[in-house]
């Protein structure tokens, strides 16, 4: 009997998934924008979004849509892969370039049972103000070493903007910070 039970739900099983299929459409949105300075940016945005769908019956079980943002500064002279991050603003110094994105972070959150000391491991998404600088350590004519973004307190930045210019970088606002405080 009890075979005979287990047979039923693994063969349950085995045609809910082969019984689903999946149909994944990509967009890729490039916008370009002349900022001061003949400098030249490009944002790529590219959204993706799975649709699963019911072999027999063609019912609709779910849709997930993600995406990812990259951006380069003067024909790939800087280049930013953010993901999932959202770019917000660029920050253009005498010597430095800096970014200021937005993030969402996992925030694991542990408890435990007082009685049988039984862990729970859950947690959250927050969005985070991230800020970094770009540091270019390539020479001959950028073949060799590395470049790379390193994160900066955010106070730094924002003594950062009364001296230099800032630039909104083009968007699809996904991703947003409440700002007002309660007092």
């Amino acid at each position: 009997m009890k075979r005979l039970i287990y047979m039923f739900i693994s063969s349950f099983i085995i045609i809910f998934v082969i019984g689903c299929r999946s149909k994944t459409t990509e967009r890729i949105d490039l916008t370009n924008t002349l900022l001061g300075n003949d400098k030249h940016l490009e944002v790529k945005k590219t959204n993706k979004s799975t649709t699963y769908r019911g072999v027999i019956t063609n019912s609709n079980y779910g849709t997930s849509h993600s995406y990812s943002y990259e951006l380069t500064v003067n024909n790939d002279d800087i280049y930013w892969n953010g993901g999932t991050a959202e770019p917000k603003h660029l920050l253009f110094c005498k010597d430095s370039i800096y970014i200021h994105y937005l993030k969402e972070k996992y925030i694991p959150v542990k408890s435990q049972d007082s009685l049988g000391n039984i862990v729970n491991q859950e947690g959250y998404y927050e969005v985070q103000d991230i800020f970094e600088v770009y540091i270019d350590k390539r020479y001959f004519f950028k073949f060799f070493g590395d470049d790379y973004w390193l994160q900066i307190p955010s106070k730094r930045y924002n003594l950062l903007k009364e001296s230099c210019i800032e630039y909104i970088v083009p968007n699809d606002n996904e991703l947003s910070i409440d700002n007002t405080k309660i007092d």
